[in-house]
Parts: structure tokens; sequence; C-alpha cells
């Protein structure tokens, strides 16, 4: 990392919501341009940056800033400049000359520490001085957040939320208690709020540090997949994270949940601890599932045997003995699984679906959890797939930056049938939002292979709504002839079966290849 010291002589461009700033940084040696989130910013302001130099392919060598420090201005042009640059508001460039030829070099100080003095100075009344102080205060505060923040390695943009959620009161909390940014602040974890502690001589044993070491833990949890912890596995993961007895963690996890941070649940075996969120979100999947398995939903009235032989013969296939039970499951029940390897012919199942309701007016929206995946099946479909992201429209809210989705139960999905593809790839909450939005009375297809690796995110989905046996589970079997071409296929099943498996086969796909390290 690199640093620059000098004044600001212009700034190009300010967002005002996230603190993004373009600006010219000028020394004794030369003007550059400088970028970056640098909330406070103001012309004629002299401040010291840390970065790095890139190359802008329009505008050209640019100094990226991840880090700022103000520096305060002791030349009389440094304030002049400060002063006149409409930071602060209540002063233009008139006024901040009458200011400095009243105070010359203490001039902030007097602004700082003994405001009341500016009514010596024509023009500057009670009224005036009231809007002057507050303004600087409020630059002040965010300055001093800046500075403090800084060498922990939290970035002006993450100060700048913290200066919004918490105003003025901001270093008071902090010093009071820095565990509360991890609860507060997207963006800052534990560890950094545990760095900023140690340095200002909280006690390790801190009733909030065991309260966040214990919610980090289940967290990093999450990122391997699980919905909740045992207690004992809890236990032993935050030790080694807070360095604690385990006596105090579990107290710590008892008093978090009284405070409904996290939920207590026991089993017979086993007392389990979730994250509040992941709770709710396994809960409410149980329930939204039987909420649309038990909806009425529209008889189509129709004879489905000679509804599948006529899209047969139109697409000259001829569905096996399950694919004709997964078309049927789908149109007499409100909640279908369809699950089968590679090959066996999900994709043939799901357009024959498709047609049926399409060509009884049903309208038939469909999903998958990611970009690519959603690309495949409206190339196999011919019809429209969304990401389940777009299609409850992500967006964020106006409170705070947080992402929600827009649709829900107060605004549903428009279909009268959701069919959803490569469902082992969905976790437990983005599955709770999606069933949220579907309204009682809409057909559910889920189909995906429960072989396949879960979800990055906590839950394995589909393994468990296949295993709880409370869906219409329909398992495609049968291998084609033509993914039998396709040694990958063959032994991917022969893995699930645990039967050797056929490798360099000549003019095939699967090969091993022996290396001796």
């Amino acid at each position: 990392m690199e640093k620059l010291e000098g004044m600001i002589s212009d700034i190009v461009f300010k967002n005002e919501e996230n603190g993004y700033t373009i600006a010219y940084l000028a020394n004794e040696d030369e003007e550059v341009a400088i970028v970056g989130c640098m909330p406070t910013l103001s012309v004629g302001e002299s401040i010291e940056v840390e970065g790095k130099w890139v190359t802008h392919k329009i505008y050209g060598s640019q100094f990226e800033v991840s880090k700022f420090m103000p520096i305060t201005p002791s030349s009389l042009e440094g304030i002049y400049a400060y002063l006149s640059s409409g930071m602060i508001h209540g002063i233009g460039e008139k006024m901040a000359l009458r200011i400095i030829d009243k105070f010359g070099v203490d001039t902030l100080d007097v602004i700082q520490n003994t405001p009341e003095r500016l009514k010596e100075v024509e023009g500057i009344g009670a009224k005036k001085i009231k809007q002057i102080t507050e303004s600087y205060e409020e630059n002040r505060e965010l300055r001093n957040i800046i500075m403090q923040l800084s060498p922990y390695g939290i970035t002006p943009n993450l100060c700048l939320k913290i200066y919004k959620k918490y105003k003025e009161n901001s270093l008071d909390i902090i010093n009071k208690n820095p565990y509360r940014l991890a609860e507060d602040i997207r963006g800052i974890g534990f560890k950094v709020a545990d760095d900023i502690a140690k340095k200002l001589g909280i006690d390790k044993y801190s009733r909030d540090r065991i309260f966040q070491g214990i919610l980090y833990t289940l967290n990093q949890s999450t990122a391997n997949g699980n919905t909740y912890l045992p207690i004992n596995v809890l236990v032993q993961n935050a030790v080694k994270v807070l360095e604690v007895e385990p006596q105090y963690i579990k107290e710590a996890v008892m008093d978090l949940a009284y405070t409904q941070k996290v939920h207590v649940e026991r089993s017979q075996n086993d007392i389990n601890v979730y994250l509040m969120p992941y709770f709710m979100a396994e809960n409410g999947v149980c329930k939204e599932i039987i909420r649309l398995s038990q909806a009425e939903f529209k008889d189509l009235n129709i004879d489905i045997d000679e509804e599948i032989r006529s899209i047969e013969r139109e697409d000259d296939i001829a569905l096996a003995q399950n694919q004709i039970k997964a078309v049927k499951e789908a149109i007499e029940k409100g909640v279908v699984i369809i699950t089968g390897g590679p090959g066996t012919g999900k994709t043939t199942t799901i357009n024959t679906i498709i047609k049926v309701f399409e060509n009884n007016g049903e309208k038939v929206v469909l999903a998958a959890p990611t970009g690519r995946a959603a690309k495949r099946m409206s190339e196999t479909s011919n019809k429209e797939a969304k990401t389940i992201h777009r299609l409850l429209e992500m967006g964020f809210s106006m409170d705070s930056d947080e992402l929600m989705f827009m649709k829900n139960e107060d605004d549903p999905i428009d279909a009268d049938v959701v069919i959803l593809d490569e469902v082992s790839m969905v976790d437990i909450v983005l599955m709770y939002n999606l069933l949220r939005a579907i309204k009682s009375g809409t057909r559910l297809l889920l189909v995906g292979d429960s072989d396949q690796l879960p979800s990055v995110g906590a839950g394995n989905v589909l393994k468990d709504l296949i295993d709880s046996e409370v869906i219409n589970t329909v398992r495609l079997n049968e291998i084609f002839r033509q993914a039998r071409e396709s040694m990958i296929v063959v032994n991917a099943h022969k893995i699930n079966k645990g039967e050797p498996l056929k490798l360099n086969a000549k003019g095939k796909d699967f090969f091993f290849i022996r290396k001796e390290t």
C-alpha cells in the first residue's frame, strides 16, 4: 500500500448515500485523481490517503483509496479552503474570510471549543452559531469514527454505516460495547469487533463478548451447511473461538435463548441450538409445505392418459412407466417431488407436464436456483425460466440497505403451477421465502437429484423433504438409451449403487489418469 498527502483541490463527484467520491488531491509536486469511499471529504481539506494506483480505461491513472485520514489544516489558506467548501452549513466564502480575519489560525479551535465567541464576528447570531456548530460536530463525529476505526481495518464505507446507525452516539457505543458492531452493522464480524475490544481493554469474560462469540460460531456453522449445532459441538467450537471455560458458554446459550437470539430445541438424544432466522426458516418450510399440500386446487377434468398419448405422438417420444406416473401425480396432487439421477428423463417429464397444463389454460412459471440452471431450463423447455431471486423480485429495502424479496404472502407469485428445477441447490432460507410467495391453490412441482451435493447455504432441503415421506415423491430410475452412451452418466449411477466403475472405455468420456503424487 502507498500513502499520499495533500489538499483536496476539487471534488468531481460524490454519492451521498454510500460516500463514493472522485476528487483531486494536490501537493507541492503534483495533482492526482483519487477515488474511493470518502464520505466527509471537502474542498480545501488536508488529508492523508492510503491505497494503490490503478488505470481506468477512460480516465487513465487514478489512486484508489482504501483508507484516508483527515489532517487538521494549520495554515490560513487550508482553514479558509475548508470553511468555504460548503461542508459546514452556515459558512460561505465571505463569512469564512470574516471568521479567519477575527481568529486566525485558532479558528477551528474556537468553533470546536468556544463557539459562543463567533458572536464577535459581524453577521453571526445565536441561530447561525447553532447551525455552524451542529454541522461542524456532525462532520467531526464522522471524522473521529474514521480516524479511530481505520487502524482496525474498518473501511470508510463501514464507518459511514456506523455513523448512520448510531449518529452522535457512535464512539460512545463503540467504547462501551464494540460487540454491538458485529450485531448491528453488516460487514463487521466478531473477529473485527473482538480486535477492537482487546485494544480497548474489555474483559474476555464480558457477557457481550461471549454472546457474540456464540453467535459467530453458529454463523460459521451455517457456512458449512448446518441449520443448527448440537450443544456439545457448539460449546466445543465456541471454546476455541473465545478461549473461556465451557460453563460460561452453556450459561450464555440459555440467556441468548431467553432473549430469542437463538432457539434451543430438545430432541430425544440431544439439545440442538439454532440461530433464530434458521429455526424460523426450517419451521416455516414445514408449515408452508403443509399449507400448499392441503389447499384445494383446480380440477382439470381431463383424460390424463389421452393427454399423455397425444403429447407422445406430437413429440415423437415414449415415456417410461415412472415418467407417466410423475405426470399424473403432478396433475392430481398439490405438491410433488420428481427425483432421479442423470439421464433418467427429468427434462422430458417436465416438458410433458408443462404441455398438459398449458393445453388446459393453466399459467405455468418455471424457476431454478442459479442463472445457469435457469438458462438450461429455458433452452430445454422453450419457455422463460427465471432464477428464484428474480422470480421473487429481490431488491433493496427503502429503510435500510438490506436485501429483501418483494414477492411474499401479501403479493404472491401470479401462477397456477410453479415448477422448480435443481432443487438440491436450494438452501432452507431461500426455500422458505419461495414457499411464502406461492398462494394456496397453486400446484408446486419440485425437481432435482437428491444424490447431488447439497446447497452452498444451510440446509439439505430436497433430501430432507424426500426423507420426510410427507410429500408425494416419484423416483425416475430408468437410464435412457442416449444417456447410456455417456460413461459419466453410467458411472454416476454405479457410484450411487456402490458398484465398481467402468474406466477408460475406448471412445467414451470417462477416464481415470493415475498419478504417483
